[in-house]
């Protein structure tokens, strides 16, 4: 596992430790800190990559996340479906009654995506707001939403097991299917 969510904090340390050698350079001009800056210089780089093939459980969460959405927004039943856990069998039943209900018009905008890691990284809470317009019933609008999924892992994937609708402004929970 890697020691961070992103790859800024090591090219930060890298950064400062390549700006203390240039400048030692500088007033010595003793080659030892011109290789001590490339190596720091190297480290950033690749500290960067590194950064790029490691995906953290919470990286995996949200890009499943985003997943979700898409094949939502797109109706794409059994994709949608495959997101959710067999097990939450009521949570299935809203999903799909929601796919025949409800058409999104152009893209969902996703924001204030907050992931909380819980039991040892095999239960995620996902907070996040979408926005965008929909037709529900004939009636279309615009409405913010406010949404708390609980993931949990299993057998090597997220799969929601719990999704609370949110009031966007107060925080509380409100029924799916409100036009609030």
């Amino acid at each position: 596992m890697w020691f961070t969510e992103t790859a800024i904090p090591p090219i930060a340390i890298c950064s400062v430790i390549a700006v203390i050698l240039f400048i030692q350079w500088y007033l010595r001009r003793q080659s030892k800190y011109l290789v001590g800056m490339a190596i720091a210089l190297v480290m950033m780089v690749a500290s960067y990559f590194i950064e790029l093939s490691i995906i953290t459980p919470r990286e995996r969460v949200e890009a499943d996340l985003y997943g979700l959405v898409d094949a939502f927004q797109n109706k794409e039943a059994d994709a949608t479906l495959d997101y959710i856990s067999p097990r939450a069998a009521a949570l299935r039943g809203k999903v799909n009654m929601a796919l025949t209900l409800v058409t999104i018009d152009g893209e969902l905008r996703i924001t204030d995506v907050e992931t909380e890691l819980l039991a040892d990284d095999s239960i995620a809470k996902t907070h996040f707001r979408a926005n965008g317009a929909a037709t529900f019933r004939g009636i279309s609008g615009r409405s913010p939403t406010r949404w708390l999924l609980t993931w949990q892992k299993m057998g090597g994937e997220w799969k929601v097991t719990e999704a609370q609708r949110l009031n966007p402004i107060t925080g509380e929970q409100i029924s799916d299917m409100a036009a609030q």
